[in-house]
């Protein structure tokens, strides 16, 4: 029954009936059915509870910082401490963000000072993006805030977790990448596990 799922996963006990009803056609699946639709639910909410903490950490440090967290800034200044002179579409690939938002978020830190575009030679169309001094000294304050981070995300884990843990998100990552959503008037339903249909998720 749905009172004996762990406190852990209490999220679940808020909906106004049980899960495997909502999704499985209003007729309720065997336990070990129940059991993988539940846990593929708890891997979502858990990767958005994973984030939310994440981004509790980060936000007040990067407001001290005049960094707006969610706009792409942060991780552009981190990655081009490690390389900058690089070209927009390079920085895009680098930082998983389309060219309209890189474009933007460039402008922005242009504006504030923290890089500059110089022009490609033998290319007037190409620029390369490229670290100010004060880009510089902001990009090192914003790495120190990733670096705390993510020891705290490791805390507790061991070298054979660790690894195990990246093996599989890397893996989520790929599957993730590889699928599109259809439509919402499309009238096929996501596939589930052991051959029940569900109805799209909320």
């Amino acid at each position: 029954t749905i009172s004996s799922i762990p406190a852990s996963l209490s999220w679940i006990k808020h909906r106004s009936k049980p899960l495997y009803w909502c999704y499985c056609e209003g007729r309720p699946p065997s336990a070990g059915k129940r059991e993988i639709i539940m846990e593929k639910q708890a891997i979502r909410q858990l990767l958005l509870r994973a984030e939310r903490a994440r981004k509790a950490l980060l936000q007040p440090y990067f407001v001290s910082l005049g960094i707006t967290l969610g706009q792409g800034h942060a991780k552009i200044l981190n990655n081009l401490l490690d390389k900058d002179h690089i070209t927009q579409r390079e920085l895009a690939d680098i930082c998983h963000m389309d060219t309209a938002a890189i474009s933007r978020s460039i402008d922005k830190l242009e504006e504030a000072g923290f890089l500059v575009r110089e022009r490609e030679p033998g290319c007037r169309r190409s620029f390369f993006i490229c670290l100010t001094e004060k880009g510089v000294r902001q990009a090192k304050k914003v790495r120190q805030g990733f670096d705390y981070v993510d020891t705290w995300l490791t805390e507790g884990l061991s070298a054979e977790e660790l690894t195990a843990f990246c093996g599989l998100l890397e893996k989520v990552c790929r599957t993730m990448e590889e699928h599109r959503l259809p439509a919402p008037d499309t009238p096929e339903s996501p596939p589930s596990a052991g051959g029940h249909t569900h109805s799209p998720l909320p």
